[in-house]
């Protein structure tokens, strides 16, 4: 008898669900970005919701940093396990190109599509430019911004003057500057008359861009077709800016765009994967009290190429297979 009841035991063990088999607290570091940005709400709201669905005693740690860029190779080096990203850096440091030197080809996908973010260029009214081209046609001598070099604003920004064939040298050689900071810094630049035009990567109603455009009149440049295609093969997608997105925006804004991905490696166990997956895709109410940017969230297709730009984790895919999303 006592050997049938540990064969049976052995058996229930085996076919039991692989959540069900993890019961050991865990502690996953979680990257996102500074305190008081979307993704540090959207971490802390996400880390709310696993401390109930995975094992008591399991901790998240809501990391304010690196972004964009940085995040991924936090991740690949399992410093956070978890953490935020988008599609194109995805693409570029699975590919180990533009921002990357090497190949992080262990990083895999949870969800995608929480947002979008738009890639904008803006230049004040007295400039008097409707076209990025316009500073490479007229040599205009304009005083850029952008944030830190290494963030995603200054590479999109780089990356959006490359396609209109110019550079931080050229801009320089026309009787330009260029400045990399902080949005503390920039904001005084416009509201000063220091700046004239402004790269950055945004989501609507962004309070730095929204703070500039309340007391500086600006121009939202939106891009040509010829810039635009030049930028699809490094991952961006197309995408319009609604009007009224900012103060001032009467019209929509032709850019290019991409959102926001939860992100992981391919060492973080099954079990976790499927739970943390589960967990955020059927939890959309709630994330969207926790901040209105994931107002556009869909859970069903969060798990789609073009929504995440990397492989999905195991744990992921029977998450969407078992919702019947993924086929």
């Amino acid at each position: 008898m006592r050997i049938l009841l540990t064969l049976v035991l052995a058996m229930a063990v085996a076919v039991a669900p692989a959540s069900a088999q993890s019961t050991a607290p865990v502690t996953l570091a979680f990257a996102t970005l500074d305190t008081g940005s979307a993704w540090y709400v959207y971490g802390a709201t996400i880390a709310e919701l696993l401390r109930k669905s995975l094992p008591p005693g399991s901790n998240i740690d809501v990391k304010p940093r690196a972004g964009g860029v940085g995040n991924p190779r936090l991740v690949a080096k399992n410093e956070t396990p978890l953490g935020f990203s988008f599609t194109v850096t995805n693409r570029w440091a699975y590919e180990g190109k533009e921002a990357y030197t090497e190949k992080l080809e262990n990083l895999r996908g949870l969800v995608g599509g929480f947002d979008t973010y738009y890639l904008v260029a803006m230049a004040t009214k007295k400039l008097g430019i409707s076209s990025v081209r316009d500073i490479r046609d007229k040599k205009l001598p304009v005083r850029v911004y952008t944030q830190p070099v290494g963030s995603l604003g200054e590479f999109a920004g780089r990356q959006l003057l490359r396609a209109v064939g110019l550079g931080y040298n050229e801009i320089k050689a026309f009787g330009g500057s260029t400045q990399h900071v902080g949005y503390n810094v920039i904001i005084d630049a416009f509201k000063d008359g220091r700046a004239d035009i402004l790269f950055a990567v945004v989501t609507p109603k962004h309070p730095s861009v929204s703070e500039i455009v309340s007391s500086v009149d600006v121009e939202f440049l939106g891009l040509d077709p010829e810039t635009a295609r030049a930028m699809l093969p490094l991952g961006y997608t197309a995408a319009t800016m609604p009007a009224e997105t900012f103060k001032g925006q009467s019209k929509p804004v032709s850019t290019v765009g991409f959102p926001t991905v939860l992100i992981t490696n391919e060492d973080l166990p099954e079990p976790i994967a499927y739970t943390v997956t589960r967990t955020v895709i059927e939890n959309k109410d709630a994330l969207v009290r926790g901040h209105g940017g994931l107002a556009a969230f869909d859970p069903q297709t969060a798990w789609q190429p073009e929504k995440v730009g990397i492989p999905l984790h195991p744990g992921a895919e029977r998450a969407y297979r078992e919702k019947g999303w993924m086929k």
